[in-house]
């Protein structure tokens, strides 16, 4: 809330004391903005310091479960799940939901509610311009499902990989004297760069698909300045709308506030792909 507060600002800058040249109310709006930033700043540091006592709460529980729930099991499902990758799930694929939870979850929160606040401050400031900025939105939802999905996919592959990766590693590690007795350092060497190679490769497709994300919604946003700077542009040359230079330029803030959580959130899909992949493995032990 405090952050959809600066944009309105600017605009009254503009218009009530830049075009009039009032010094002394500019310094005052001024001083205005610098306060509602140090207090932004300051609650985004509380909120990510909460999270991180929560997220490491429920990690250490999740961490308890699935380690217990580990000792009830069958002695089947040991001879049909090796050892490395079961220690992968504990280890790697919580590790991949601790990333996504203690860093990205306040942001994806406060994300939502910024593109949430920005929509209604732009609807109460000017439908029409409201209406020139969502232009770009539906194309940006519709880029970024499909990117995730095919995204998804291979996140959950690369956890797999890695579980058998680590598999291989504990194995060899453990039984190194059967190893060495019967000379199949060769074999266990040619067994372990088989898996890593596999890992590389499925990282590599996981990050390329992944890293057209970013690029795309910043091509995106560019655009949709440029269609309010138009809209908005013709509206106040034809007297319209009571739109003015400052507001315009509060709609080119509100734009960025609003793309730039969507943009946001298309970074943050790298480590909640993963981390999803990483939960859904977890949680097949449990289940």
């Amino acid at each position: 809330l405090l952050g959809l507060v600066t944009p309105y600002l600017q605009g009254v800058a503009l218009d009530d004391f830049i075009g009039t040249g009032d010094a002394a109310g500019l310094g005052r709006i001024v001083l205005i903005m610098l306060g509602f930033y140090f207090a932004s700043a300051f609650i985004q540091f509380i909120a990510a310091w909460i999270m991180a006592v929560i997220s490491q709460r429920m990690l250490k529980k999740l961490r308890t479960d699935l380690f217990g729930h580990l000792q009830k099991l069958s002695l089947h499902y040991f001879d049909s799940n090796q050892a490395g990758d079961l220690m992968s799930r504990l280890t790697n694929d919580i590790d991949a939901v601790n990333r996504a939870i203690s860093q990205n979850i306040t942001q994806l929160i406060g994300n939502l509610l910024t593109v949430v606040g920005v929509v209604v401050a732009m609807v109460v400031l000017n439908i029409w311009l409201t209406l020139a900025a969502m232009v770009v939105i539906p194309i940006m939802f519709i880029v970024t499902m499909q990117i995730a999905k095919r995204s998804r996919k291979y996140f959950r592959e690369v956890q797999s990989a890695t579980g058998d990766l680590n598999a291989v590693m504990e194995e060899n590690l453990a039984g190194i004297r059967a190893v060495k007795i019967f000379r199949q350092n060769k074999t266990a060497v040619a067994q372990f760069k088989e898996r890593n190679v596999k890992v590389r490769d499925l990282n590599i497709k996981a990050m390329t698909i992944s890293a057209l994300l970013p690029p795309l919604m910043g091509i995106m946003s560019n655009m949709d300045l440029a269609v309010i700077v138009a809209v908005g542009g013709w509206l106040a040359v034809a007297g319209l709308g009571g739109v003015t230079v400052g507001l315009i330029a509060t709609f080119n803030g509100y734009v960025q506030r609003f793309t730039q959580p969507l943009r946001s959130l298309a970074d943050l899909y790298n480590s909640l792909q993963s981390a999803l992949a990483g939960a859904e493995r977890v949680f097949a032990v449990m289940d």
